[in-house]
């Protein structure tokens, strides 16, 4: 399933020409742009002909629309920029950042229903933050990232699954983030997190629909995706697609984990080690 993020974190689609608003800093100097410019009807258009080809390209019943951060641009971007100000006075939003975020989203999603109509069960997901400050449609999915304790994500799970919409949690399996010793089983992440523990009712959860390990790219690149992926990737693996009471117990998972490791480096991978000192079998040639 692939990720079109917008409003945000659309920097590299500077080609677009008047795609991104311009940005400005406290003392009006350019800022980099890296937000949609949503005063102007063309971007729509833009983006209605974009989302046709992507929903043609993958085969996928899901479009992962993003929305997650847009608040880290729309001070230099939306609120000091002179055409978006006019642009917001004329709508009657005055200042309203959220007002104009809504105006986006609703045509945004417009747009993606009007393009997966004949395509019988297809859904649109986005990250948290729509539902926390916006307005999705009532059958999206909304993925939760945000939440470093069982309590903030678990909470977050609740205000979504009370308003009836199906959601996918990926709080607790940042593989990106590396702690010195075998992280993958100690506290409530990784191993030990389950999506549906939360203070909700059984219909609730069952709207939490899964999980997704999240490989954040701030500090990876391919000169270490590999080794950051692998083996934690397998340990949320076997956590969501196993029974739950098959899955209590990490230090029973430690030596499926091991022989994995050990099976993908004979398979010519590189990944890390996470048990402490161990070998793998056919790393000596004994007699």
């Amino acid at each position: 399933m692939a990720e079109f993020d917008t409003p945000g974190h659309t920097g590299s689609w500077k080609g677009q020409p008047g795609f991104l608003a311009k940005c400005f800093d406290e003392k009006g100097e350019p800022f980099p742009q890296n937000i949609i410019d949503p005063t102007k009807d063309e971007n729509f258009q833009f983006l209605k002909d974009l989302f046709t080809e992507t929903t043609l390209t993958f085969p996928e019943k899901f479009v992962h629309l993003g929305g997650d951060e847009v608040d880290y641009w729309t001070e230099a971007c939306w609120l000091r920029n002179p055409d978006v100000l006019k642009f917001m006075k004329e709508k009657g939003f005055a200042k309203n950042l959220t007002l104009l975020e809504n105006y986006y989203f609703e045509r945004l999603q417009k747009i993606i229903n009007f393009i997966i109509s004949d395509k019988n069960g297809s859904r649109m997901i986005f990250w948290q933050e729509v539902f926390d400050n916006n307005n999705p449609v009532h059958d999206a999915i909304i993925h939760v990232w945000r939440g470093n304790t069982k309590t903030e994500w678990g909470e977050e799970l609740d205000k979504i699954t009370a308003k009836g919409h199906q959601a996918i949690l990926s709080s607790c399996w940042y593989l990106n983030y590396i702690n010195y010793g075998p992280d993958w089983k100690e506290g409530p992440q990784f191993y030990y997190c389950d999506p549906h523990s939360f203070n909700g009712t059984e219909e609730q959860k069952e709207l939490v629909i899964g999980g997704i390990a999240a490989m954040w790219g701030e500090f990876v690149d391919a000169t270490n995706v590999e080794a950051r992926f692998w083996p934690r990737a397998s340990a949320v693996a076997e956590r969501l697609w196993s029974a739950p009471e098959n899955t209590t117990d990490a230090d029973k998972a430690w030596p499926r984990l091991h022989e994995h490791r050990c099976r993908m480096l004979t398979r010519g991978y590189r990944p890390e080690p996470i048990n402490g000192p161990s070998f793998c079998p056919t790393e000596w040639d004994l007699p």
